[in-house]
This record gives structure tokens, sequence and C-alpha cells, in this order.
């Protein structure tokens, strides 16, 4: 067979050059359909934000990217266009060229008598579709999206400049397409701009940092901290502010030498200055302000601090944070005073409380410090009261309920036993037991908090076990041995000694028992017997003895029947009388 004539299709001749020259415009075709799936996936993929940085830094790739960035509609037209040619294309060029390598192939196959008819066939109409199918899915889809996914940069920079001269010379196909597209969308509609919504909400933002798989290189510190700025602005004042009942305050008659005193006690360099109560606020008093009168040499320890206080900054209790923090900084004041619905002082708060919101709070210690929580073991923690609720669940990874009616433990522990409670009193709640350690008055200082073990079934079955060996229970099992001392008739010589095993023994106490139910059947027959006799002699002792003065009274008289009910009444009471008496006796 001559090797230059490797085919025939059609009538026409294909020699091997022929065929070469299709098959490298088949692989030709899939590298086209290629290169148009990786410059676009690489083109949606790519960060816009890492994009912006390279075009700031002179990058002229970057710049290519961002132009087509800006213009979506023409790139995704641009490179559908092309991906449809060429997969048209290959179609058509692909079909044949396998077909006449697949029907060649098949020819050197001895199978004489089908050979021509399975050639045909197969080559045509089966092989030749999955074979093309599996080289355009694989080489020119699947591979290149794989590539543009894992290397989107590097890819949209390397093809960027080609993507924009392609679509530079498709522009008026392209056009006609996105004109298309917009007229059916119109006709449904849809109003499309061309340009996608690639805002991120803070929301999606957020859910992003909290997610570790999908912010990668953060380590945990970084995303709480993150998460915190984005909380920061949902969260209410009332919810950080120092309670008035934790307020540390100075009276207006205070002088330089009662400061020094307060200061040496509570730490604190801010101070609210009350006239009457702590309702009436005159103002704050920060220690920095006396540093100057101090160097002067004009203070002394009588001196009244008054001269030196600032007027307060009030705030509501429902004012967010996020409205909050730009206010005391414009007031350059640290220190608000919170006021409730009524105008009386509900707490403070200082530009502390709203860093500790976002970085966290300083009372966070180690194990065995100075804080809101004291770790006695592995099971037990010594709580501050005044903690919020929400932050004892995460601290101690608990799942204790958030409600309206409390914020902190002390008002979880208050609403679950519907009362003030003392110092020692317990609550059990699921597998947790608040036991209340410290209390100042009305107010709760420390609660203790105890896991507690489940009981296993060993520990149920020890348990029965110490009751039943306790003192109690040996002194009822006595009591019941002398009860039944002194129920049990002592034995005569007559009475024969019964053992435990021996059945005629056994028969014996079975007909005795026996004789005893009958003597007592035949007593109550007995006592029934005499009440009959007691009631007719009754009957003869009421009726009385006819005579020939009483007239005879007929069987349908009215009088007579009256008669005969008195007695039968009389009867029925006086047999219930004795019943009743029978009755106490047997007792």
């Amino acid at each position: 067979m001559d090797t230059s004539s490797l085919g025939d299709l059609s009538g026409l001749t294909l020699t091997a050059q022929d065929i070469f020259g299709r098959l490298l415009s088949v692989f030709l075709l899939i590298a086209v359909n290629a290169f148009f799936v990786t410059a676009e996936f690489s083109m949606v993929s790519v960060r816009r934000s890492r994009i912006s940085q390279l075009v700031d830094e002179g990058d002229l790739p970057a710049i290519t990217v961002q132009q087509l960035q800006r213009r979506i509609d023409l790139l995704l037209s641009t490179t559908q266009f092309g991906i449809t040619l060429s997969s048209l294309a290959l179609g058509w060029i692909g079909e044949s060229t396998m077909a006449v390598v697949i029907r060649q192939i098949l020819n050197q196959i001895p199978l004489y008598q089908f050979q021509g008819w399975l050639a045909h066939s197969l080559s045509i109409s089966i092989v030749t579709f999955f074979m093309l199918a599996y080289l355009q899915i694989v080489l020119g889809e699947l591979v290149p999206k794989s590539l543009a996914l894992l290397y989107p940069e590097q890819i949209a920079r390397m093809w960027a400049p080609y993507s924009l001269a392609i679509a530079r010379i498709f522009k008026p196909f392209v056009w006609c397409l996105n004109q298309s597209t917009r007229l059916l969308l119109r006709l449904l509609g849809i109003n499309y701009t061309g340009q996608p919504y690639t805002r991120v909400t803070p929301e999606e933002l957020q859910l992003i940092i909290t997610t570790s798989s999908e912010s990668m290189g953060l380590e945990a510190e970084e995303r709480q901290l993150l998460n915190n700025v984005f909380e920061f602005g949902d969260v209410l004042t009332e919810e950080v502010m120092i309670p008035r009942t934790s307020i540390v305050s100075l009276p207006h008659t205070a002088t330089f030498q009662n400061l020094l005193e307060e200061m040496a006690v509570s730490n604190h360099s801010r101070y609210p200055i009350t006239g009457e109560s702590l309702d009436d606020i005159l103002g704050i008093l920060d220690f920095r302000d006396l540093a100057k009168p101090l160097a002067e040499r004009q203070l002394d320890e009588e001196t009244p601090i008054l001269t030196w206080v600032r007027a307060a900054r009030f705030v509501s209790e429902q004012m967010l944070l996020s409205e909050l923090l730009p206010l005391i900084q414009r007031s350059q004041q640290e220190m608000a005073i919170v006021v409730d619905e009524f105008g009386g002082t509900a707490g403070l708060v200082t530009i502390d409380d709203l860093i500790s919101e976002i970085i966290g709070d300083g009372s966070e210690l180690a194990e065995g410090e100075d804080g809101d929580i004291k770790f006695v073991d592995d099971q037990t923690f010594l709580v501050q009261a005044q903690l919020d609720v929400e932050e004892v669940n995460e601290l101690l990874n608990l799942d204790l309920p958030l409600n309206e009616e409390y914020q902190t433990l002390g008002g979880f522990l208050t609403y679950q036993l519907q009362k003030i409670p003392a110092v020692g009193e317990v609550l059990t709640y699921h597998n947790l037991e608040f036991k209340v350690v410290l209390v100042e008055g009305p107010r709760l200082e420390q609660i203790q908090i105890s896991q507690l073990r489940p009981k296993t079934t060993s520990d149920a079955e020890l348990t029965i076990a110490e009751l039943l060996e306790s003192p109690d229970s040996q002194d009822r099992e006595a009591d019941s041995l002398t009860a039944m001392d002194e129920i049990t008739p002592p034995p005569d010589n007559d009475t024969p000694k019964i053992s435990d095993n021996s059945p005629s023994e056994k028969s014996e106490v079975d007909y005795t028992i026996a004789e005893l139910l009958e003597s007592g059947d035949s007593e109550d027959r007995e006592a029934d017997e005499d009440r009959e006799a007691d009631s007719l002699t009754a009957m003869d002792e009421i009726t009385p003895p006819p005579d020939n003065d009483t007239p005879k009274i007929s069987d349908n008289s009215p009088l007579e029947n009256s008669q005969v009910d008195d007695a039968i009444a009389e009867l029925w009471e006086s047999s219930d009388s004795e019943d009743t008496e029978g009755e106490e006796r047997g007792r």
C-alpha cells in the first residue's frame, strides 16, 4: 500500500502531509479556545485592589488589565466570540480529519466481511465525536480554567495586551453582539449597564474575615480584631458603660487632699464631681489639669478642687458607639456621663472603654492574675457579677441565654432565682452551678461558677449503696424488725419449729393462714347474725301489742305506712351505728 496516500474521504485523497496539517489545525484551534478561556477567567477572577496597586506602581500590563476590567462587557463579548468561532472551526475541520485517521486505523484490522461498514459507522458517528469532545473539554476548557483560577494575576497581565488588541479588531462584531444582548434584556424588562456589581458589603467582608478558609494569612487574633471593628458600630453605649453602682465620684466640697486619698484607693485619674447626689453631676475633674498649678505650688492640702472642674458631656444609653467615639474626640474629653430616659445618671463611659471594645478588654488575663475572672481549677471559676453575660460566654466558652431583662452575670442569677440572692445561695442551671460568694448590700460582687460532672451508672449505684449503709437506713431497718417482732406471736413449746426449706412446713404455714382467714370470715358472719337479731328485737320493742281498744289498721292505711317507714329508718340508723362501733373495735 502506498504510504503517501493514507485515506480517502468523499472522493478526496489525503496524503500524510495533509493529515498532519489537519491534526495540527485541530490542536491549534483547541489552543485558541484555551487562550480565550484563560483570558476571560483570569480577568474576571483577579482582584481589582491588587491591579490598582500595580497600576499605582506603574505596571503597564496592569494598566491594560484595568482598562479591560472597566469594559467588562467588551471583554466578555470578545472572549465568547473567539470561543464560539474556534469551536465551530474545530467541529468543521476536526470531524473530517479525525474520521480519516480513524478509518485508516480500522482498515488495518483484518475484519474482511465487516471492514467497510465498521470503518464508516464508527469513524463518523461515535469515535470521532467522543475524541473531539474529550480534547475540547480537557485541553480547551478545564485545564485553562484551572490555570486561570490558580494564577489569575500572572495570566491576566500576560494575556491583557493580546486580549485588548483582539477586542479592537473584533469591535464591530462585538458591538453588534452587545446591542443584541441589551435589546433582548430590555424586552425581558432588565436594564443591563454592562458593569457588574462589584461592591462588597460590610456583612460580606466580615464573613470573609471570620471565615478562616477565606482569610488566609490572618491569625485568629487578627481576625478577632477586624471582627470587633465591624461590630463596633452596632454596640450601644449602655453595653460598655460603667454602671451607676460602680461610679467613683467626689463631692463638690472635696479638697486636694481628698483627691489624693481617693486616687490612692481607686487608682483613677478622672472623677465626676457631684452636687447633692449622683444625679446632680457638676462636671469632671482630670488630674492632669492640676499638673500646672501643682508645679507652680498653687495647691495645698486644703485647696478646693472645684475651680478645675470641666463641664461634663451627657449622652444617652441608646447612642451607638460609632456616634459616641467622634463626639468624645471632638469634645477633647475622655469621659462622658450616660443618662437614662428620666435624666438620671445611669453610668459613665470613657475612651478606654471604647478602645477595649475594639482591641479587647485588659481584664482578659492569664490564669491566677487579678481580673474579672479567676481560674480556681479546670472546672471552677470566680467571676465578677458585673461582667456581661455575652463576655462570660466568650471567655469561658459557655452558652448562657441572653435576655433583654438582664445584661450582667449577676442579673442573670437574679432573673433565674426571681429574687436578690444572699451569700452562699446556689443556682443549678443545666450542668453549671452558680454560687454567690461576695455581696455588698443588695449588689452581687462575685459569683463562683462550677461545671458539674455528669453522674454515670456506677456513681448512681454507689450513691444507692451509701444510702443503704447510712445510719438512718439502719435505724429504719431496726424499727422494721422490732415491729415484726411485736406482730409475730412468741412461739411456745407445743409449736413446731418451721424451717425455710421444708415443703411440709410451708404447707402447714399455708394451712394455718387459711384457717385464720376462715375464722375471720366466721367471726364476720356471727357479727352479722347478732346485728340481725338485734334488729328484730328492736322491731318487737317498737311495735305495740294489739288490744281491743286499738282500731285495726288496714294494709292500705296511710297512718300504718308512715309508722312502718319510721320504724325502718330507726332500724337503719341503729344498724349503721353498730357497724361503726364494730369497725372501731376491729381497728
